[in-house]
């Protein structure tokens, strides 16, 4: 019993004891509706009633697991957001009631995109290097506004997307599923399917299901299919 936060501490004491394999994953959701979004969107019942006669005579779907260089474990995905627009630098200041974390908070949702006035067109952006099994997606002499990183259920491959920096033009790739495309943005988007997904570069903060890590200036997350049981109500 608990939310989203119960859920990932669950898994990941599991996966770091090496126990992932041993048995399906059960959650009755407890917590308001803002606390459970992860819940929701691997398709746990927010009634208590309905999840725990899932429990009871449910089916155990099989969830892709991202663990990153530390140990770590990601259900749902990451994002590295557009950081902090700075006083002075000609962009349009936010509402204190909205932040660029904030805007993060449904990251699980694949590829959300930053809400209005999120974007860093005139405020700058990151300098990262982002590789995606080996292939160089951006470099630090590109600017980037964001990245996210995606687990698919089933088929083994994560979805990465970066979101240029306004005049950064990305360099070819390829890939299973790769793409790289006008954004309606302020930049290019570069989106692939990759296992394993690198970013490095100067300090940055990421999201993860539930919480904020950083700074930090390299981190590798790998995707590990099937990696996790998750009990949930039969399909009728």
């Amino acid at each position: 019993m608990g939310d989203d936060r119960a859920l990932v501490r669950a898994v990941g004491l599991l996966h770091r004891e090496r126990a992932l394999s041993e048995g399906a994953v059960s959650l009755i959701p407890v917590g308001p509706a803002g606390s459970l979004v992860l819940a929701r969107q691997l398709g746990v019942p927010l009634s208590a009633v309905s999840a725990a006669r899932a429990v009871l005579d449910g089916a155990v779907a099989m969830r892709d697991l991202l663990v990153d260089d530390s140990d770590g474990v990601v259900l749902g995905g990451i994002g590295i957001p557009p950081p902090p627009v700075r006083a002075g630098s000609g962009a349009v200041p936010r509402s204190s009631g909205a932040s660029v974390w904030s805007a993060y908070r449904s990251l699980v949702r694949t590829f959300v995109r930053p809400p209005s006035g999120a974007s860093t067109g005139s405020g700058g952006g990151h300098r990262l290097r982002v590789e995606a099994d080996g292939v160089v997606l951006a470099d630090v002499d590109r600017m980037v506004e964001d990245v996210t990183v995606s687990a698919r259920e089933g088929d083994g491959l994560a979805d990465v997307l970066v979101r240029m920096g306004a005049g950064a033009e990305p360099g070819p790739v390829s890939g299973p599923g790769s793409d790289s495309g006008p954004d309606s943005g302020s930049g290019r988007v570069v989106r692939v399917r990759a296992s394993a997904v690198t970013v490095s570069g100067a300090d940055f903060r990421y999201r993860s299901d539930v919480g904020i890590t950083g700074p930090v200036r390299r981190r590798t997350w790998t995707l590990r299919p099937g990696a996790w049981g998750l009990t949930l109500p039969l399909q009728r």
